[in-house]
């Protein structure tokens, strides 16, 4: 079966949304390795920041400009 691509701008608005809940809704759609991938993509692009765990994560001022939030 294949997945749609999971992008950044889709992390970042999961995040926006959802919140620490971002990753809970995103496993529905995608593999649990993408999106941590995608979590930890965006968070070396600057875009989140995180406590404990990458999926955790919150936007930065860079990431909620990216999404415009």
């Amino acid at each position: 079966m294949t997945h749609p691509e999971l992008t950044t701008d889709i992390v970042l608005a999961a995040i926006r949304d959802h919140g620490f809940a971002a990753y809970d809704v995103l496993v529905k759609e995608f593999p649990s390795e993408r999106v941590i991938a995608g979590f930890t993509e965006a968070a070396r692009s600057g875009f989140t920041t995180f406590g404990v765990a990458v999926h955790l994560a919150s936007l930065t001022d860079k990431g909620r400009e990216r999404v415009g939030s």
